[in-house]
């Protein structure tokens, strides 16, 4: 994990109140960019005195901008690293050129899997088919299976097209990996670090769904740096 992206996210959460909703955000990453919000965290300003400051004159479109644009500074100006090469500075059609010839081990004689064709088409379930099957094999360690299991999920990632609409079914595969593969937790970080180079080029598109916003911030922390940081 890159140095600076370790120290944001290891940092704790401060809330902010606008509009009378709560927004969570982690300090080092508000620290990283406003020097007046900062003071504000280190109750250089009274609002912070009770653990949360109240943003008066501030409306929830605004912090929500600023939330995107400083998580994706993270995500994409960070290494987004497979195996062991660097991807630091890469256009978003390296990275996803990098990612789509991603090379298997075990999946070498199956044929490749067919792009979704229209955004009509439901993925959520083949993706999480493919995730729980990782889950299944790392809990009981068959290896083969894991290993093919990931491979399946990357080769369905890689010819996916991500419409509009469809942003759900990414979404879905996101909530069920954060929920199974526990930073602790055996095997994940392979799973996690798939979805991390995934995410490496598809982060603008994502950025436009209101529920990643969601994602993002729910349960007072940020869900989105188990897998770009």
């Amino acid at each position: 994990m890159p140095a600076a992206s370790q120290s944001i996210y290891a940092s704790t959460p401060f809330k902010f109140i606008v509009d009378s909703n709560p927004y969570y955000i982690h300090t080092k990453l508000v620290s990283r960019h406003s020097p007046p919000l900062d003071r504000m965290i280190n109750c250089q300003m009274a609002g912070a005195q009770n653990g949360f400051a109240v943003l008066e004159e501030v409306k929830e479109g605004a912090l929500e901008r600023f939330i995107e644009w400083g998580l994706q500074a993270v995500a994409v100006r960070e290494t987004f690293q497979s195996g062991k090469k660097s991807k630091k500075g890469k256009s978003r059609q390296e990275l996803k050129a990098d990612f789509i010839h991603r090379e298997h081990t075990v999946r070498r004689e199956i044929p490749s899997t067919r792009a979704n064709r229209g955004a009509n088409k439901d993925y959520t379930e083949v993706f999480l088919s493919h995730a729980r099957l990782y889950v299944f094999a790392d809990k009981y360690d068959i290896q083969p299976l894991k290993t093919l299991a990931l491979e399946e999920l990357h080769d369905t990632l890689a010819t996916y097209i991500l419409y509009r609409g469809r942003t759900g079914d990414i979404l879905a595969l996101l909530r069920y990996v954060y929920a199974n593969t526990g930073q602790s937790a055996r095997g994940g970080e392979g799973l996690r670090m798939l979805l991390r180079d995934y995410l490496g080029y598809e982060m603008s598109d994502l950025m436009k769904d209101g529920q990643f916003k969601v994602l993002m911030l729910e349960r007072g922390t940020t869900v989105l740096h188990s897998f770009t940081a």
